[in-house]
C-alpha cells in the first residue's frame, strides 16, 4: 500500500496525506498510520472474505461502543471496494502492551502496566453492553462453536476436526455474560508509560462468556504471563473470575484455535 492506493473517498474525508508509516503487522489486515497536516489516522484494508466480514464487524462495533468511554478509537469511514474493505479510524498513540513488555523494562513499570491491563478489561467486562450487540437470539458459546465449524470448513485454522469435537462434548459451566472484546490480547492493548490508551480490533465483540477474554489475555508471551506473579497482579486488578487449568485449555488452546 502506498499514499497513490489510498481511495478518493478517503483522501477527500482527511484531506492531502503528508506521509504512510507501517506499525508492526498483524495477519489479518494491512494497518498504516496516515500522518496529514494537522492530524493522524489509521487506516486497515482486507481482502479476503472472511477479514473483509471482521473488518465490517468491527467499524459496526466502533460505533456502537464510542460513547461508552471505552478507550476506543473513533471509526471515521468504512469504505468497499471491489473485494477489498479500508477501514480509517483516528490513529491512538501509544504502543501495544507486548512491544512494550518485549522491552524488558524495570520491574515497576512492567508490574504497573500488567495490573492497568487486568482494570482495562475489568472495566470492559463491568460496561454496559450495547443494545445492538445483544440481538443474538441463540448462546454465545454454541454461536462461537457453529463458526469454528465454519470457519474449519471455508479457511485454514489451527483447530482439527477432532478438536472441535471434543469441544462441543466438554463444555464448561455457563456463567453469566457481560460485553467481551472477543480479542483481548497484548497485542490488542496500547500503552503509553504504563497506562493503557486504547484497545484495537474489536470486530469480535459481543455479548459473551468474559472467560474467553480473560484466557486470551493471560496466554505466556516473552516477557509476560510467563510467571505465577504476572498473573497475580492481573488478577488482583481485574477482579475474583480466576480460571480453572480446565477453563484456559477449553479458551484459549481449544476455541481460539478456529479463529
Amino acid at each position: 500500500m502506498n499514499i497513490q492506493d489510498l481511495p478518493i473517498e478517503i483522501i477527500e474525508q482527511i484531506g492531502k496525506v503528508q506521509r504512510i508509516t507501517f506499525p508492526r503487522q498483524g495477519h489479518t489486515s494491512i494497518v498504516a498510520i496516515l500522518d496529514t497536516c494537522d492530524k493522524k489516522y489509521v487506516i486497515k484494508k482486507t481482502e479476503n472474505n472472511l477479514y473483509n466480514e471482521w473488518l465490517s464487524e468491527e467499524y459496526k462495533v466502533l460505533q456502537y461502543l464510542y460513547h461508552t468511554g471505552l478507550p476506543v478509537p473513533q471509526a471515521n469511514l468504512y469504505h468497499v471496494e471491489n473485494k477489498s474493505r479500508w477501514l480509517l479510524m483516528d490513529y491512538i498513540g501509544g504502543i501495544s502492551l507486548r512491544e512494550f513488555l518485549s522491552k524488558e523494562p524495570d520491574l515497576k513499570d512492567k508490574e504497573k502496566a500488567i495490573f492497568n491491563f487486568g482494570l482495562c478489561l475489568k472495566n470492559i467486562h463491568e460496561c454496559s453492553c450495547p443494545v445492538e450487540l445483544l440481538k443474538n437470539d441463540n448462546p454465545w458459546l454454541d454461536t462461537m462453536l457453529n463458526k469454528a465449524e465454519y470457519n474449519l470448513t471455508h479457511f485454514a485454522v489451527d483447530g482439527s476436526e477432532e478438536r472441535l469435537k471434543r469441544l462441543k462434548e466438554v463444555r464448561p459451566k455457563p456463567i453469566d455474560n457481560t460485553l467481551i472484546h472477543g480479542d483481548f490480547t497484548i497485542d490488542n492493548v496500547l500503552v503509553n508509560e504504563c497506562n493503557i490508551v486504547g484497545v484495537i480490533d474489536w470486530s469480535g465483540a459481543t455479548y459473551g462468556d468474559p472467560r474467553y477474554d480473560v484466557a486470551l489475555a493471560i496466554r505466556p508471551k516473552y516477557n509476560a504471563f510467563d510467571n505465577v506473579r504476572d498473573k497475580e497482579i492481573f488478577f488482583n486488578a481485574y477482579g475474583k473470575l480466576r480460571l480453572t487449568h480446565e477453563e484456559y485449555n477449553y479458551f484459549e488452546d481449544g476455541l481460539y484455535s478456529f479463529f
